[in-house]
């Protein structure tokens, strides 16, 4: 299987040369230069993953930001020469799974990509050895469809945030650090921006309506305080 990958920056140089070293890697590599295209073509091209810059001509990379988590739950790593913490928050809290601020090695660029892909896989076929439905309170998770319910309400998690629950879930009553959470999700290379969990628990909690059940231990960590149904 190979997977695609979809470029959205308007530096043509950078974006030649990030999708010549993902050629050699045996992706599938598609390119946009405009923001005003990128979001249809990302509908007709449904990547697996896709790297986003944020400073575009026309549409910025926040707004189609906001329209894929509309409608996907591809794996999306910004890619943004804004690099205060305020930006990088509101990337993550939008529904990103990673950030890179420019300037940045073509090599570690490949490197993030190939971890967000492998994380992905390996949480697939972990799960798929396990029971095939878990949840807690009104909430059913089926494994092999990554479907969420909420009672008839179908949530929709993007792909880290969907790994953080189920992760927690099967795990409950026991604390875990941030940084040991990025080696779970992420892998270990990928520990710094400990901000990045913050977010995405924040996010979670939203989106289940649920502040209880994600239990922020201060000073260490979180745990999922229940147990699964």
């Amino acid at each position: 299987m190979k997977y695609k990958v979809m470029i959205v920056e308007d530096e043509v140089e950078l974006a030649e040369i990030e999708r010549d070293f993902l050629l050699a890697e045996q992706y599938d590599v598609m390119l946009c230069h405009d923001g005003n295209m990128a979001f249809g073509l990302f509908q007709q091209y449904q990547p697996d993953i896709l790297l986003l810059d944020i400073m575009l001509p026309g549409t910025d990379g926040i707004e189609i930001l906001r329209r894929v988590r509309t409608e996907s739950s591809a794996i999306v790593i910004i890619t943004s020469a804004k690099e205060s913490e305020f930006d990088r928050i509101l990337g993550l809290g939008l529904g990103a799974d990673d950030y890179m601020t420019k300037p940045f090695s073509i090599k570690e660029m490949v490197a993030r990509v190939k971890a967000q892909l492998r994380r992905s896989f390996y949480f697939n076929e972990k799960l798929s050895t396990t029971a095939h439905v878990i949840g807690f309170q009104n909430i059913k998770i089926d494994l092999k469809s990554r479907q969420i319910m909420n009672g008839e309400a179908e949530i929709f998690l993007t792909v880290k945030e969907y790994d953080i629950l189920v992760f927690l879930l099967q795990h409950p009553n026991q604390v875990f650090t941030r940084e040991q959470m990025f080696e779970h999700i992420w892998g270990t290379w990928e520990v710094g921006d400990l901000n990045t969990i913050t977010v995405h628990v924040q996010k979670i909690r939203e989106k289940l309506k649920d502040t209880e059940s994600i239990v922020t231990v201060r000073g260490v960590g979180y745990r999922f305080n229940g147990a699964m149904l």
